[in-house]
């Protein structure tokens, strides 16, 4: 059964729509999602490419499983040309546009172009057009959502930007509806350049199926997760509560990573948080339902209603900033979505900020009277709003991150700018964590976490790293020994699981399966493929390899794959398990270069090429210098 749908190319500047199949061989070299992305990114973009321009594209794609009968089958990827890095553009999403999009029949929506007046995208089963959205532009996501959900009526699904995204924010998300985020990279940023309020679709009824072969399957892979002996944890906290865990293991980023404990952990975990929470509810046909909706009942935040954070925001707008206060950081979470800009980049600026201003580098004078000084929510809140609207020093703070806002304020601030590529790190402290630093130098999109999702240095056993990494050091998290394997390992196994469309926190952080086995069985199923767990992993190389040639053609080389000083040169200070820790990061690369099968530059080889058969792809349609 051919599982892809149609791609659906969009030009905004003619107003053109077509509609046309994807072919099966194209999906059963890059699966969907993820994969489908880096082809279609790879023979639309080049050096010349303009991130803000008509020529950069926005693809949206479904995931190969994305809207099945599979457990957590939600996931939709979204790439662009970057304009926070401008490398790859990548961000990975749940909730339940993905599966929508899917019953209208349509694997990707790829669009092009400029509008001359703010748009929507709507696409009602087989029927696509732009409407005018003129009246929506200049609202947040959250109002945009519901007038556009009230206009449009009932089982429709959304994707739509926040004046964060309009007013060209470099790290501005894209919501689906108001809950999810696809937050990674700035692609709400494209949407804006383009004119493009919100997508909004409404598919047809979904069937299931009655195949015993894929029912049987479908239930093996979800009880597979729901025996996980982490399921009640998860279905309960998600990861919100590993604030404490992380403050205990010497690796909670802290004040700008100038600490790695925070004495405030306890009060912003997700022990705490459950507090708050009204419901749970899930994603598409997720069987762990760990999101939740929160609700702050009275006091200065007193009505805020929204979504839990994870814990990479909750990090990023807490303890990097110094941010205790529970409510403070819901609220601050939720106008971060409203707004339409990344949490976790906001919060890494803000904490970048805030460094500054410690050190004496910003005065009030250059922050407009608001005294970012550390823990302070509600100059958090003001910056944020200034940050959106790019008013005053939030624009300093808009135009590229801690990486292009350091160079603009000058005076030695690029030591305290906290990045791999320009996009900003996650929340934890690479100085504790090897295989952790090493994903973020050598992610395609920069220095995130959950692209490589490198768990095993954290849960597995010597016998296990021994056993799949050739080496028991390989999962110590202080060794450097075997961590090009371990890493390579993750990435693989990550651009897998986007490239089906499956939720990387059910299969890794829940199951911890890095096998791909039952992977393979549930597509074979549902796909009606021939297809085993080496295979699948054959796919997620040439997802990587595809990623990595992209950059280099826009520009990247080693020198991107790197860690910033404080972590290679500046040692743990604070007293626990990870005291006078650094990073010997270079090594680390090296030897995951080799064991991508890339030269010393991190070049693919062409004999690696040849392996992945991407050796003619990529001569005839992105040529690499």
């Amino acid at each position: 059964m051919n599982l892809v749908g149609n791609l659906l190319t969009v030009d905004l500047t003619t107003e053109e729509i077509e509609r046309a199949d994807f072919p099966e061989t194209l999906a059963r070299r890059f699966l969907g999602g993820r994969g489908i992305n880096a082809w279609l990114l790879a023979e639309h973009v080049g050096p010349g490419t303009d991130p803000l321009g008509p020529e950069n594209i926005l693809v949206l794609s479904c995931g190969l499983l994305t809207g099945t009968e599979a457990p957590s089958s939600s996931r939709l990827h979204i790439g662009a040309r970057s304009l926070l890095t401008g490398l790859l553009g990548s961000s990975n999403v749940g909730g339940h546009f993905g599966a929508e999009l899917r019953a209208a029949g349509v694997q990707t929506p790829l669009i092009r172009g400029r509008a001359r007046r703010p748009v929507t995208l709507w696409i009602d089963g087989d029927q696509a057009e732009l409407r005018d959205a003129t009246h929506l532009w200049g609202l947040d996501s959250r109002t945009a959502a519901e007038l556009l959900q009230a206009e449009l009526g009932k089982g429709v699904r959304l994707v739509v930007i926040g004046v964060g995204g309009e007013n060209l924010v470099r790290y501005a998300c894209i919501m689906t509806g108001t809950r999810h985020a696809a937050g990674w990279t700035g692609l709400g940023a494209v949407m804006g350049a383009k004119n493009l309020k919100a997508i909004a679709v409404r598919g047809g009824k979904r069937r299931s199926r009655r195949d015993e072969n894929v029912r049987r399957q479908v239930r093996k892979y979800a009880e597979n997760i729901r025996t996980s002996p982490r399921y009640e944890t998860y279905a309960r906290f998600s990861n919100s509560n590993h604030v404490v865990s992380d403050n205990d293991l010497g690796i909670l980023g802290t004040r700008n990573y100038q600490h790695v404990h925070f004495e405030g952990a306890e009060r912003i975990d997700g022990q705490r948080l459950i507090e708050y929470v009204t419901h749970p509810y899930s994603c598409y046909h997720c069987p762990v339902h760990y999101k939740a909706e929160i609700e702050i009942p009275k006091g200065r935040y007193g009505g805020t209603r929204g979504e839990r954070p994870d814990i990479e925001p909750i990090i990023n707008l807490g303890s990097k900033c110094g941010l205790d206060d529970p409510e403070a950081l819901l609220y601050l979470y939720n106008l971060a979505g409203d707004l339409g800009v990344d949490a976790v980049s906001t919060g890494g600026v803000l904490a970048f900020a805030m460094e500054l201003y410690e050190r004496g580098i910003l005065s009030p004078e250059d922050t407009d009277g608001v005294e970012l000084t550390w823990g302070n929510a509600g100059a958090m809140e003001a910056m944020m709003k200034r940050i959106a609207r790019r008013e005053g020093f939030g624009a300093v703070l808009a135009g590229g991150g801690v990486r292009r806002a350091a160079q603009i304020i000058g005076q030695g601030a690029e030591a305290y700018a906290y990045h791999s590529k320009g996009l900003e790190l996650t929340g934890y402290d690479p100085r504790g964590a090897m295989g952790t630093a090493l994903g973020y130098a050598v992610s395609t999109r920069g220095g995130d976490y959950a692209s490589v999702y490198v768990l095993a240095e954290y849960r597995w056993s010597a016998e296990e790293g021994r056993e799949w990494f050739g080496i028991e050091q390989s999962v110590d998290r202080f060794s450097i020994e075997g961590k090009g394997r371990m890493v390579k390992q993750a990435m693989t196994v990550s651009a897998v699981l986007d490239a089906l469309g499956i939720c990387k926190m059910a299969v890794l952080s829940v199951v911890g399966d890095y096998s791909l086995e039952n992977e393979a069985a549930l597509t074979a199923a549902l796909a009606g493929w021939d297809v085993n767990a080496g295979e699948l992993a054959l796919i997620g190389e040439r997802i990587i390899n595809l990623e990595k040639l992209f950059n280099l053609r826009l520009g990247a080389g080693r020198e991107d794959d790197d860690l910033p000083d404080r972590f290679t040169e500046e040692r743990v200070s604070d007293p626990g398990p990870t005291r006078g820790m650094t990073v010997e990061i270079q090594q680390m690369v090296g030897d995951f270069y080799a064991a991508m099968g890339w030269d010393e530059d991190g070049h693919p080889t062409p004999e690696k090429l040849k392996e992945l058969d991407l050796e003619h792809v990529w001569k005839s349609k992105t040529e690499c210098s």
